[in-house]
């Protein structure tokens, strides 16, 4: 991995690890696509991933990354948390562009029960997170 793209990784790390917001904002391209996995659509642009991010990470309990795979321009993390007292083990699939930047970032998690508890939790940190007539629905958006 060059070292732009090492750059951009970094600056993931930074805000998984001290929820720097300052840090996914840099982390992350502008027109960046956000899959997860409770949207039937990827959503696109810096400020919507960067809410499905933030509350991802306020709601996913004792996060740790265990292993890494690297290819040219993807980096796949794997890692497990907890919801509450249901444990979860997934992966994060993170594309960058040629400036280093999170270009696509996909998440994908099990089992289903811990997927559904998870789905509940966004749903509800997302109602706090925006205004009641800007809220993104789960899971049929």
């Amino acid at each position: 991995m060059t070292n732009i793209r090492a750059n951009g990784l970094a600056k993931w790390h930074q805000f998984v690890n001290e929820k720097d917001e300052q840090a996914l904002a840099e982390a992350l391209a502008e027109n960046v696509l956000f899959h997860s996995p409770f949207l039937w659509k990827p959503k696109e642009g810096k400020a919507t991933a960067m809410q499905y991010l933030s509350c991802a990470a306020s709601v996913l309990e004792d996060f740790t990354y265990h292993r890494q795979f690297v290819g040219d321009n993807a980096v796949v993390l794997e890692f497990s948390a907890r919801i509450g007292t249901l444990s979860v083990k997934g992966v994060d699939i993170l594309q960058f562009d040629m400036d280093g930047k999170i270009k696509e970032f996909e998440v994908m998690v099990r089992p289903a029960n811990g997927l559904q508890a998870l789905g509940a939790a966004m749903a509800q940190q997302l109602a706090l997170a925006v205004p009641p007539n800007r809220i993104a629905r789960l899971p049929d958006t």
